[in-house]
């Protein structure tokens, strides 16, 4: 492809990222508060490890695969929450998997693991397929200009609430969804206090607005799983979907997860799994809408794929080219664009040595467009990830789920979703571009475009 795409996205600042004193560190708050993107700095692009300090906080920022495999992997034993990173989403999540640490940590992952069983995740394809199906007659109301990132954001969420519920939710599922955007846009930012280390007590007025609808959430999926807990009880029939499957889990050794902890996680797959979905399928579709062959070649895939004959599950084994679209857009926008931890030991591998104490993170948003790691990586090359090119890539490279103990649980279960859902949009409809400005990368719990990618959609065929 001659003529690549390049989408716009902050570069960098200019100069080295320095050890500010605190009325300099008070300076940049404003930026990594409305958008923590545009506070890297240009050399961080260039270089394997960069080092300063954040009211005084000594952090690391980690961009050689090398050093990220035995940091995150070999010495994940060493690692602990990051304090910042707890404070913006500790209240949400609570003792979610994202923010548990510990035992509860362990006995959580250990007793959810199944769930996420090839077995299980396979059983969740025609759910997947069929709601994506009885999706397709909304986008037939599509008016040019209509944002499509809500739009699928709304998909997401019905897939997930068909495979968390089976559609069995108590309460309106277009106000659940509303406060899932609210809290999301104004809860999972970092309020200046978090930065500074104020104590949870003290009130977020950033994150004031996002409360109530926190507080409605939690509710309706309390009644939802107490309700689904005492069918259980009394032996009547239940859908084998995620909230039977939570309920279930544990055996002799381990107790049955609680209500609280099974509420806590659920609300963690919602904010975390059909949000960054949602994002990776938008910003797929508006980078092909700017590259017509790889869009071409991808609805010919479409066309082909033999959709009544072959199991929805088996339908990413004949979308190769999709699936490298859909992961180059993960690798341009990654659905969780900062992995923090904190060491509780010192590091002394190779030329480096960071003491204990250090934040260490990663972030996937500066390692996928690493200068050394990638050739031309602000474009967008699809064919990075195509057939064997993709096994070219060095795992510790490209973490768009994550890595080490902490990997991302549904990480199968996203990629089929995608995969399903793409391959009917782009055989229905051909999606172009139709804003007056191309839209700019926002960093909140994933990386969201600032104007939801309005979209000109044209059916391809006649009928569903």
């Amino acid at each position: 492809m001659p003529n690549k795409f390049r989408p716009p996205y902050p570069v960098g600042r200019a100069g080295p990222y320095q050890n500010f004193i605190f009325l300099r560190t008070l300076a940049q708050v404003p930026t990594i508060v409305r958008n923590p993107l545009e506070a890297y700095a240009k050399f961080q692009f260039l270089t394997p490890v960069s080092r300063y300090k954040l009211f005084s906080l000594p952090f690391a920022l980690i961009s050689d695969p090398d050093l990220i495999h035995h940091i995150f992997v070999e010495r994940a034993a060493d690692l602990e929450a990051e304090p910042i990173r707890q404070r913006i989403l500790k209240p949400i999540l609570r003792d979610g998997l994202l923010t548990a640490e510990g035992d509860v940590w362990k006995r959580t992952r250990r007793a959810i693991a199944p769930v996420f069983s090839p077995r299980h995740v396979n059983n969740f394809a025609e759910p997947m397929r069929r709601t994506t199906h009885q999706f397709l007659e909304e986008l037939t109301g599509f008016r040019q200009g209509d944002e499509i990132a809500p739009a699928l954001s709304r998909l997401t969420y019905l897939v997930l609430s068909e495979t968390l519920f089976s559609g069995e939710i108590i309460g309106d599922t277009n106000k659940f969804l509303a406060d899932v955007a609210h809290f999301i846009t104004h809860m999972s930012g970092p309020d200046p206090l978090d930065l500074m280390g104020a104590p949870p007590w003290v009130p977020r007025l950033t994150k004031l607005r996002g409360g109530a609808a926190i507080k409605r959430m939690r509710k309706v999926v309390s009644d939802t799983a107490a309700h689904r807990r005492k069918a259980i009880d009394q032996g009547k029939a239940v859908p084998d979907d995620f909230l039977t499957l939570l309920l279930r889990a544990g055996d002799k050794e381990q107790n049955q997860l609680s209500i609280e902890e099974i509420e806590d996680n659920i609300i963690t797959f919602i904010a975390a799994g059909h949000e960054t979905t949602a994002r990776g399928l938008a910003w797929t579709l508006y980078l092909l809408a700017h590259d017509d062959e790889a869009r071409k070649k991808a609805e010919k895939e479409a066309d082909a794929l033999e959709m009544n004959a072959t199991p929805p599950q088996e339908w990413g084994n004949h979308l190769p080219w999709i699936t490298a679209c859909f992961e180059e857009a993960m690798r341009l926008f990654p659905p969780a664009p900062v992995i923090l931890r904190r060491l509780t030991a010192n590091i002394d591998h190779g030329d480096y040595q960071i003491p204990a104490g250090t934040n260490v993170f990663v972030s996937p948003w500066v390692l996928h467009r690493h200068e050394t790691l990638w050739e031309d990586p602000s474009a967008f090359d699809p064919g990075r990830f195509y057939k064997q090119e993709r096994d070219k890539i060095n795992r510790y490279a490209y973490l768009p789920f994550g890595l080490g103990p902490r990997v991302c649980i549904g990480a199968s279960f996203a990629m089929m979703e995608a995969q399903i859902i793409l391959a009917q949009l782009l055989r229905y409809f051909r999606f172009d571009y139709s804003g007056n400005k191309k839209p700019w990368p926002l960093m909140k719990i994933t990386i969201q475009p600032d104007n939801g990618i309005p979209m000109k959609l044209t059916p391809r065929t006649k009928g569903f």
